[in-house]
């Protein structure tokens, strides 16, 4: 079940109580204090559940801009892997240009910190989730 944390017009957050997981929902285009302003409830709300995976769901998602793409990798992804999280789940978009700027984002990752998939649909995405957290739960029994 998911329960809704943060609701604006351009984006909705999500926290995924079975897999323990905030899920982003992207719609449209948003400015960069729009942005920023889910990017820290989606932070926030990972501190508060003690969780450490994300899904972010891009495919109605607009171009940011590369100041927010770089904000993301200066600031945000070092707040948030200190804050526990390590793994993302991307629903990429359908458009090769919002596809490429979410793509990137994510390439400039330290790879060493972070797991990053990318998936056409949320459906994958939730599915694989589940499996990470499986996998890793096996790992720490066995």
């Amino acid at each position: 079940m998911e329960t809704l944390f943060f609701n604006k017009r351009y984006c909705k957050i999500y926290y995924i109580e079975e897999s323990r997981c905030v899920h982003l929902d992207w719609d449209g285009f948003c400015n960069s204090d729009e942005f920023r302003e889910a990017c820290n409830a989606s932070l926030e709300l990972l501190i508060q559940k003690g969780a450490d995976k994300m899904i972010a769901d891009n495919t109605k998602a607009k171009v940011l801009k590369s100041e927010d793409q770089q904000w993301m990798n200066d600031v945000w992804f070092p707040k948030a892997f200190a804050a526990g999280f390590r793994t993302s789940a991307v629903v990429v978009p359908k458009d090769i240009f919002r596809d490429m700027a979410v793509k990137k984002i994510v390439n400039d990752l330290d790879k060493n910190k972070f797991t990053v998939h990318f998936f056409d649909n949320y459906t994958q995405a939730t599915v694989w989730i589940k499996e990470v957290e499986y996998s890793l739960a096996s790992k720490q029994v066995g």
